[in-house]
């Protein structure tokens, strides 16, 4: 599962907790009680209701969903978005238990080839067939959204951060955020699979044998 910010809003307040490292202190019907994620208390203070999503703080007898833990939770230097905190954690979360899961299962192992997080979204665009972008501006690189049946100049990528956004859509995010919008897969091996497969075919293409030594003419 590979989760986006459409995704955010369905999150299980419970998995958010696992992401985080909490484990349920104790249950009782549809709730758990927790330690406080944003503090160190000596004592469980916050209770998650598994069937409305939301939690509440006997602390501070404050209460939220998933993005307002998130904004407690998160170092604000690090993080302007709560959503951005949320989907690192869960991303993150959900990689750790596919690997386990592998490990627990194991399998003949697929060979990528590509060192994936260290892809240049630019890189990853020509392998997409846009050799170059539209514009230029700074640090900025715009092309046409190859994900949009529509496509336009929508498109940016920022090469110091290696980030994308759609000015469009709203939608943005990482290598593994963009082959999801082209695939539509949550699933990370799919995506590995996907990105390495293009990248593969561009280098592939960049390959050109060299010219033969033409032979002189004998007199």
């Amino acid at each position: 599962m590979w989760y986006t910010k459409n995704d955010i809003k369905n999150i299980p307040l419970t998995e958010f907790m696992a992401a985080l490292g909490e484990k349920p202190v104790k249950a009782f019907g549809d709730m758990k009680l927790y330690y406080a994620p944003q503090r160190d208390d000596p004592e469980p203070m916050l209770v998650v209701d598994t069937n409305t999503n939301r939690w509440y703080d006997h602390a501070t007898d404050h209460s939220g969903d998933i993005i307002d833990l998130a904004a407690l939770k998160m170092n604000p230097n690090l993080y302007m978005d709560p959503r951005d905190f949320i989907l690192k954690y869960m991303n993150e979360y959900e990689q750790g238990k596919e690997l386990s899961a592998m490990a627990r299962h194991p399998q003949q192992p697929t060979v990528v080839g590509v060192d994936i997080k260290n892809v240049k979204l630019t890189d990853f665009m020509k392998a997409l067939g846009q050799e170059h972008p539209v514009a230029a501006d700074g640090n900025l690189r715009i092309y046409n959204a190859p994900y949009d049946d529509n496509p336009g100049p929508t498109m940016v990528i920022n090469i110091e951060t290696n980030l994308w956004r759609d000015t469009k859509s709203g939608a943005y995010g990482s290598i593994y955020d963009l082959a999801h919008e082209l695939t539509g897969s949550c699933n990370m091996s799919e995506l590995n699979q996907y990105i390495a497969g293009q990248m593969s075919g561009m280098e592939k293409s960049q390959k050109v044998e060299p010219d033969k030594p033409k032979r002189r003419m004998r007199l």
